[in-house]
């Protein structure tokens, strides 16, 4: 379908156009843009262009240009094409299907500086908004899945990424088309990794209807001027095509190439606009030519009719060739091989079929029924006059097994190169395929290589076509209700405190990763291996050990997913850097106090905060409680052992029989008022009020007890001895009740 789409509409309002007699005039412009075109198309036609229909052919199913089978000698023979190639196309978009698609999220967006939640918020809303966009605006499945396949047949893969505007239509969208590659145009001296970016030109050839061209020679810009110079039909007659390009009928199979034209020009007939972007001193202009006979319009800077100054073409590859910028697509390496594969098949089949059906040698002039004898049918009689001389059966062997043995060779070459893994590689490996273990090993190299093939596709065309996608949805997008769903899907009021969706949040730092990794190509594989590598995860951080000892737990969990083909894990682990015990934690607790909240009332609440406050009081005065007893004790059994000094020993073994453990260093409870000196304790005499004899606990370790009266007036006092209840003259002299109770 010719390609309505005018990005000019688009351009920034706010820039001035470059007038006629800037850096680069139309007739210099229209020069550059015929060299350009002649020279690349020259290099196109010679080199590229009967490699490409070659491609299309084995993609298609039919044999090669200059193939023996196309050949006369051939029509009567069997010409089979097995079509090896394109299941493991097929197979391949499959799988990149799968693996692209599994997940809810086709994209990653990040910002690129964690800290500032302004671009996290970004973040978080641009990757809503491109989300929806590629599930609502942009038919992204069949545009992934078209270009991965454009990617392994053609080599390489180019798409153009432009806003579409139609205020007549109500049409306001980005949008991305992929290109034929017959169509594209740029230098083959251009680095091979960045043919857009480092060719000094790009030329995209651009079918379009004549009432098109003409509607935009009639259509006003926002100067005022016409967007199209006004061209006589005769000028455009000289861009029509009397021809048909030859890669574009092979893809239509044979039929009439819609792009081509005959006779007079009509409101639907076709002709090529040309759209040139030339690096004039080091900056890129961008206009418009009919062919390359006419200007269209006045060549102006790229930056003004594309804001982010970027190309708005990305050119992908699924197999990295260096130094080619048309590198070899997987078709192209399996070419040969899928060629002994249909000799094989083919020799095989005329084979059995000269077994099955006799070649027959029959004499000339003999009169014989040569049409019976070419029927062959059952039951049937062919007339001749000699039987025996006139016709000679030829006997033809039937097929040995080495024909199906090199069949299975050719199998494994095709799988091994393709990166594919089909049945006739597990029949082909009898031994292994019994086996769980067996499959696994068949099954490996053939992911590895699919899944390289798949990194490198995201890596060179999926991740520049999504950062284009972005820089558009920053500019454009007006949509009231798609930026409330995207703001609401991205909980920025909840996550950030922000409820207005403002140009400034837009137009933030960010970084884009496709959800795709190399192993992402078996599902099950898939599955596993993202379960091994969280649990490894896991463990390594459950126990804190390794927290303990300082280990840094993002660079762990980037070398994990890493490992699994995520680069650095920031899909499943946002908060990068922090402790994940923590966090989760964190989140517990939240949603702890969010279902209390929703459950009871606050009164409920407050009751049960009182409550406990209650009884933490309670258990301090308790514990006052016992302290004041156990001092109480602790002084009772002082004044009885001060009393009776024969019970210390027996109280020691009881106590020691307890488990009592003398103290080390020796001394006064610290917990206990010292005395004036600050040495010993300082307690009350001991008085007996039944008889009057008192004493008074000595002061400290080695203190002497004063002397005491003897009951017996008649004998004199009893001197001093040290402070030792069972050591001399006073050695269970006196008594008193087990109790502290005075008589």
């Amino acid at each position: 379908m010719p390609d309505n789409e005018h990005p000019l509409d688009n351009q920034d309002q706010t820039n001035v156009a470059v007038s006629a007699t800037g850096p680069l005039s139309d007739q210099d412009a229209l020069r550059l843009a015929r060299e350009a075109f002649t020279t690349s198309t020259t290099y196109f036609d010679t080199a590229i262009r009967g490699g490409l229909i070659n491609d299309l052919r084995q993609f298609q199913g039919q044999h090669p240009q200059g193939s023996k089978y196309l050949s006369e000698n051939y029509r009567a023979r069997s010409r089979f094409f097995r079509p090896k190639t394109r299941s493991a196309v097929r197979k391949n978009e499959a799988i990149a299907a799968e693996a692209f698609f599994s997940t809810q999220d086709v994209v990653s967006i990040k910002a690129i500086d964690e800290d500032d939640d302004m671009q996290r918020a970004s973040a978080e809303v641009l990757k809503e908004l491109v989300q929806y966009r590629l599930k609502h605006s942009i038919p992204w499945f069949l545009i992934a899945c078209g270009a991965y396949q454009d990617a392994q047949v053609q080599g390489i893969v180019c798409s153009y990424q432009f806003w579409e505007f139609n205020a007549k239509k109500r049409i306001d969208r980005p949008q991305v088309k992929i290109k034929p590659l017959e169509n594209i145009r740029f230098d083959p001296s251009c680095d091979w990794y960045d043919p857009v970016g480092t060719s000094p030109y790009f030329i995209e050839m651009i079918p379009m209807y004549v009432k098109d061209v003409r509607a935009r020679m009639q259509t006003l810009d926002h100067t005022g001027a016409s967007k199209w110079k006004l061209i006589p039909d005769t000028e455009i007659i000289k861009a029509t095509t009397m021809y048909s390009d030859v890669v574009r009928l092979q893809r239509e199979q044979g039929r009439v190439d819609p792009r081509s034209i005959s006779g007079a020009i009509g409101d639907y007939a076709i002709v090529w606009v040309h759209r040139n972007i030339m690096e004039i001193d080091g900056e890129d202009y961008v206009f418009h030519t009919l062919g390359t006979v006419s200007m269209l319009d006045t060549p102006k800077p790229l930056r003004q009719v594309y804001f982010h100054g970027i190309r708005p073409y990305v050119i992908g590859f699924s197999v990295i060739e260096t130094h080619r910028a048309y590198p070899s697509g997987p078709v192209r390496l399996t070419s040969q091989i899928q060629g002994e594969l249909n000799t094989n098949a083919n020799q095989r089949m005329d084979n059995v079929a000269f077994a099955m059906n006799k070649r027959y040698f029959v004499k000339r002039t003999a009169q014989v029924d040569l049409r019976s004898l070419q029927r062959n049918a059952p039951s049937s009689s062919t007339m001749m006059n000699d039987p025996e001389g006139d016709v000679k059966i030829v006997e033809t062997q039937d097929v040995t097994g080495s024909a199906y043995q090199e069949q299975d060779r050719l199998n494994l070459d095709f799988d091994d190169l393709m990166g594919a893994f089909s049945q006739a590689s597990v029949a082909s490996n009898r031994k292994l395929n019994e086996t769980v273990g067996g499959m696994n090993i068949l099954t490996k190299d053939a992911s590895q290589v699919t899944g390289y093939q798949l990194r490198t596709f995201a890596e060179t065309w999926m991740e520049p076509v999504l950062k284009q996608l972005i820089l558009l949805e920053q500019k454009y997008e007006e949509d009231d209700v798609v930026l409330a769903l995207a703001g609401k899907k991205a909980q920025l009021f909840q996550k950030f405190g922000i409820d207005e969706i403002t140009d400034e949040l837009l137009t933030q730092n960010l970084t884009v990763d496709v959800n795709v990794g190399i192993g992402a190509t078996n599902p099950h594989d898939q599955l596993q291996n993202f379960i091994q590598g969280m649990t490894a995860f896991k463990d390594m951080i459950a126990d804190g050990v390794l927290v303990q000892y300082g280990v840094d737990v993002a660079e762990i969990q980037r070398e994990i997913l890493g490992k699994l083909g995520y680069k650095d894990g920031k899909r499943f682990f946002p908060d990068d850097g922090g402790d994940p015990r923590v966090s989760a934690l964190l989140q517990q607790i939240q949603a702890l106090q969010q279902a209390l909240s929703a459950k009871e009332p606050p009164e409920v609440i407050a009751a049960k905060v009182d409550k406990l406050k209650a009884e933490t009081e309670r258990i301090k005065g308790q514990r006052v409680k016992e302290g004041v007893e156990a001092q109480f004790s602790a002084v009772q059994t002082a004044e009885v052992i001060a009393a009776v000094p024969q019970v210390s020993p027996v109280a020691d073994a009881v106590l020691q029989g307890a488990g009592y453990q003398i103290p080390n260093p020796a001394g006064a409870d610290p917990n206990l008022p010292q005395g004036a000196g600050g040495e010993g304790l300082s307690v009350q005499g001991v008085i007996n009020k039944r008889t009057g004899v008192g004493f008074t606990p000595p002061a400290g370790p080695g203190a002497v007890v004063p002397a005491q009266q003897n009951t017996s007036p008649g004998s004199p006092p009893i001197p001093a001895q040290p402070a030792s209840p069972a050591v001399g003259l006073g050695k269970g002299g006196e008594t008193m009740r087990p109790d502290s109770q005075g008589v």
